[in-house]
C-alpha cells in the first residue's frame, strides 16, 4: 500500500515539524529566564511548580512571535524575584499572548507626557491604540463630545475615546525596551 506508506510519511514530517518548532520556542523563552537561586525557592512546592510549569508549557507551545517569548520570559523574571504576583504575571502574558507584536511595540512610541489621551488617530495609529485598549495594556477613560455645526448642520469631528496608561502598559513598557 503506497499510499498509506507515504501518507504515514507526511503525518510523521509534520509531527516532526512540530516538535522542532515547539523546541526552538521553549529556547526562545528560557534562554530569556535569569538562572539563579530565587527560582529553585519560588517552586519548591512541586504542586505549585508542576501547575505553573503546565501553564507556561502550554503558552509557549500557542505562542507565534519570538520576541512575545521573550517578553514572557523576561516577565518571568519578575515573577520569580517577587516584583510581581502570579496573578499579574499569568495576566500581562495574556496581554502579550493576545497581541500583534507591532501594535504591542506601540506602547514605546507613546509619550511619558500623555498618561491620556483621544484616540483620534492624529498623534497614534488609530487601529494599534484600540488593539491595546481591547487587550488590556489600555483602559478605557472617556470619550469626546462630537462637535457639530449648527449652521451646516454637520459634524465637524466625531467623538472619540479618550485611552491611559495603566499599570500593564508601563511594565510591558519597561519589558519591550529592555529587549531593544
Amino acid at each position: 500500500m503506497p499510499i498509506v506508506g507515504s501518507g504515514f510519511s507526511m503525518v510523521k514530517i509534520g509531527a516532526d515539524i512540530r516538535d522542532r518548532i515547539f523546541v526552538e520556542k521553549l529556547k526562545c523563552f528560557i534562554e530569556n529566564i535569569d538562572k539563579n537561586q530565587k527560582w529553585r525557592e519560588k517552586f519548591s512546592d512541586d504542586e505549585e511548580c508542576n501547575k505553573i510549569s503546565k501553564q507556561l508549557l502550554y503558552i509557549v507551545d500557542s505562542c507565534d512571535d519570538d520576541n512575545k517569548l521573550k517578553l514572557i520570559g523576561k516577565a518571568f523574571n519578575y515573577f520569580v524575584n517577587g516584583e510581581i504576583s502570579k496573578y499579574e504575571y499569568f495576566y500581562t502574558v495574556n496581554i502579550i499572548s493576545k497581541s500583534f507584536y507591532p501594535y504591542l511595540k506601540m506602547l514605546l512610541e507613546i509619550d511619558e507626557s500623555d498618561k491620556r489621551f483621544e484616540n483620534d488617530g492624529t498623534k497614534y495609529d488609530y487601529f494599534g491604540i484600540a488593539h491595546l485598549l481591547n487587550i488590556g495594556a489600555l483602559d478605557y477613560d472617556g470619550q469626546t463630545a462630537a462637535l457639530f455645526n449648527s449652521q451646516t448642520n454637520k459634524i465637524e469631528s466625531p467623538p472619540s475615546i479618550i485611552v491611559a496608561l495603566n499599570g500593564y502598559s508601563g511594565f510591558l513598557k519597561e519589558l519591550l525596551q529592555k529587549l531593544d
